[in-house]
């Protein structure tokens, strides 16, 4: 695609996302995956290994806060805490964290300076997608809505066609569970 960019994020760290890496290598592509630190290891969620196996395809791993706050009802330490002791976490891991995704797309001007001072370099909302390339605001990139159990890939690659076709730009897409209906934001794995 001329002038247009596709990115794959998945948030919370979820065990099902791990059944992505296969497609992911077969197909030579890469993603973002925003990892809940506080999560990782406890059930339902993506292992330390399973985060580094990811990260040694080429896969980035991400911040998405210490315990999925929503970042508009923390203030202050506490949410200083969520979101650099996340990024702390991570980077003990020995991921090279650069990248955050706001917990349900919320985000203020607090949270957004704390993301900042975190010492990360963007991050991602949830809505108003597609995005400019370069994008106008790094620290609220705008996704496309939420990819859910009831999007098609024809609605995903139309997505995709409608921003060339508009001179280009940023498609980001949103990915949570990747299962066969075992949740509303979930993808199964073969229309991934």
């Amino acid at each position: 695609f001329k002038n247009t960019v596709v990115s794959l994020t998945f948030d919370d760290g979820d065990a099902d996302n791990y059944l992505v890496r296969s497609v992911l290598t077969e197909n030579d592509l890469r993603a973002t995956f925003y990892v809940v630190s506080g999560f990782t290891g406890t059930d339902g969620y993506m292992t330390e290994q399973q985060l580094k196996d990811l990260h040694a395809d080429g896969n980035e791993i991400g911040g998405h806060t210490l315990s999925h706050s929503k970042l508009t009802d923390v203030r202050g330490a506490d949410l200083k805490r969520e979101v650099c002791e996340d990024r702390m976490n991570l980077l003990a891991h020995g991921f090279e964290v650069t990248s955050f995704a706001y917990p349900y797309g919320h985000y203020d001007a607090e949270s957004k300076q704390v993301v900042m001072d975190c010492g990360y370099n963007n991050a991602r909302g949830v809505v108003d997608g597609p995005d400019t390339f370069p994008p106008g605001d790094p620290f609220v990139l705008q996704a496309m809505p939420y990819v859910v159990s009831d999007t098609s890939f024809s609605k995903m690659f139309r997505y995709v066609t409608d921003v060339e076709k508009d001179g280009g730009g940023w498609v980001i897409f949103v990915f949570h569970h990747v299962c066969d209906g075992c949740d509303q934001y979930a993808v199964d794995l073969d229309t991934f």
